[in-house]
């Protein structure tokens, strides 16, 4: 009997159980009548019955455009042996640097900053992105500065992989106005000058900058338009060589006081300019030196110029060339008189200064390299062809050449070549 009961309880306890479940579960299958109906959705694509079974497991595509790397901005190779003067975001102010001496100039450089550089490059050539072909025009290679920057600029343009088209204008700007108007016509890349005329050179650069081909200006002009320049910085050289002067003097006994002849140019040359305000500044302290100006061309012009100057200034205590031609005269006009006694510094390398420096009668000179000129033309050229950014204005290097460095600096700026040799008629 209380087993009887004890099922009976056990039965009505499990139909209990099930009632509770049935309870729970019937409103949660119920459809909630207080919420707001579903927004209709748009129907399915239908799926075409003819595409293979295994299209429906390929892998769905990207719904965004893929990625792409912007190609990289070309790199200027040279970079790492740029010194930069001043802002090298900043176009360099030619024109304020030619007006503090006087000279008129009206030059638009188009591009940014201003570096100095060693002659030598440490970093390689750049190579031409594509088969350019620049225009050299040179504006004389009779001399030896002339010759040796085109034989430079022909071995630059060979290691650069570029072909250079050559002009010697022979001091006749119209001769070069001639030949780029040519190159124009042939529509070559780029052209490399070394003006004339500076002033006269502008109808060339004007008619370059009209048919948008790129400029580089070894020497800078006076007026027109260039890409960029590269020149020696010749207000340093004028110091340079006024210093030179300057310490042959104070290691005597003359004393600060008499006259100092230079010679110079009878035209407008913003090299000219530069150099004799670096050379003049030097002196400016000491009032009891008079300095006295005289111009020529040619040394013969220059011998006759300082034979004169010598017998009007007797107390003449020192003399500057300001240019080779200038210095070779004066120096010969000096052996002829026997002057022995008048210090006489210089501006340029040529071998006949250089051994008047190792013979004693030249106290020193300021310095710079024929070649490095017109491998930075070529690095600036191909540069910026290849899409890199430029310095707007690249200064080469200077040098004070005195008789302790003589024999090296003769080795530098005529490589393979001595100055022994030289002296014993080895050496044209």
């Amino acid at each position: 009997m209380k087993q009887n009961k004890g099922n009976s309880l056990k039965k009505i306890g499990r139909l209990a159980s099930l009632l509770l479940i049935l309870a729970l579960l019937v409103p949660a299958c119920a459809p909630a009548a207080t919420q707001a109906p579903a927004a209709p959705t748009q129907p399915a694509a239908p799926v075409a019955t003819s595409a293979p079974a295994e299209a429906t497991t390929a892998p769905v595509e990207a719904t965004t455009a893929p990625v792409v790397d912007e190609p990289a901005a070309p790199v200027n190779p040279n970079v790492p042996d740029f010194t930069y003067v001043g802002d090298p975001g900043t176009v360099y102010d030619l024109n304020g640097w030619y007006g503090d001496v006087g000279v008129d100039a009206n030059v638009t450089i188009r591009s940014a900053g201003a570096v100095k550089v060693a002659d030598e490059m440490t970093t390689p050539m750049p190579k031409a992105n594509e088969k350019y072909t620049i225009g050299f025009s040179v504006y004389y290679t009779v001399d030896e500065v002339g010759s040796m920057i085109l034989e430079t600029m022909k071995a630059a343009a060979k290691d650069a992989g570029v072909e250079l088209l050559v002009n010697d204008a022979n001091y006749d700007q119209n001769a070069q106005n001639q030949a780029i108007e040519q190159w124009i016509l042939q529509g070559v890349d780029g052209v490399i000058l070394a003006p004339c005329d500076f002033t006269g050179v502008k109808t060339a650069l004007d008619a370059l900058e009209a048919a948008n081909i790129p400029v580089v200006a070894l020497n800078a002009p006076l007026a027109g338009s260039v890409d960029a320049l590269v020149i020696g910085d010749t207000v340093e050289q004028g110091t340079v060589a006024g210093e030179l002067l300057e310490k042959a003097l104070l290691d005597t006994d003359k004393g600060m006081e008499g006259s100092i002849v230079y010679q110079t140019l009878p035209f407008v040359h913003p090299n000219a300019a530069t150099r004799a305000k670096g050379f003049i500044d030097v002196f400016s302290k000491y009032p009891n030196i008079k300095i006295v100006e005289l111009t020529g061309i040619s040394p013969e012009d220059h011998y006759k110029a300082f034979e004169g100057a010598m017998k009007a200034n007797p107390d003449m205590i020192g003399a500057w060339g300001l240019y080779s031609s200038a210095t070779i005269g004066m120096m010969n006009a000096m052996l002829a008189e026997g002057k022995t006694d008048i210090l006489l510094s210089s501006v340029d390398q040529d071998k006949p200064i250089l051994k008047g420096i190792y013979d004693g009668v030249i106290v020193g000179t300021s310095a710079y390299s024929s070649i490095a000129p017109a491998n930075w033309c070529m690095s600036e050229m191909v540069n910026l062809l290849n899409g890199a950014d430029i310095p707007g204005v690249v200064f080469y290097a200077t040098m004070a050449v005195t008789k302790d460095n003589v024999e090296e600096a003769f080795a530098h700026y005529y490589p393979g070549k001595t100055l022994k040799d030289y002296m014993e008629g080895k050496v044209q």
